[in-house]
């Protein structure tokens, strides 16, 4: 199959590329051309696979993304997840860190909560 062939590429080749587009963005962008192409889930999920090793998304996922794209129109459907609601991934920043570090220093008893408290942020349970 020639689109197949044309997603083995290296490594390198593919971390030279727009680093600005996510990971998981780019594979459904390759999920997307190839279901336009009728080609399987489980021939898509290989070359991603090869591609991605780790970081590719699980065979679960490119069904899903096959079933949602194959009920679009072509060059319609939208591969960027749209914004949701909720708690972030993560908080972390250097002025969090200073002000959580500068709390256990002066109060080595300060519980997570106080700290949360404090500095207007949940706790990760």
């Amino acid at each position: 199959m020639r689109s197949l062939k044309a997603l083995r590429l290296s490594r390198g080749s593919m971390e030279m590329c727009s680093s600005t587009m996510s990971t998981r963005v780019k594979q459904r962008a390759v999920i997307k051309a190839l279901t336009a192409e009728k080609v399987t889930p489980t021939e898509i999920h290989r070359p991603l696979k090869a591609v991605y090793s780790d970081n590719a998304v699980d065979r679960s996922a490119v069904n899903r993304w096959v079933v949602k794209f194959s009920g679009c129109r072509p060059g319609k459907a939208i591969i960027v997840g749209e914004t949701r609601s909720g708690r972030p991934i993560t908080a972390t920043d250097d002025e969090h860190r200073k002000l959580v570090n500068d709390l256990i220093q002066n109060d080595r008893r300060i519980t997570q909560k106080r700290i949360a408290n404090h500095i207007g942020m949940s706790i990760i349970e």
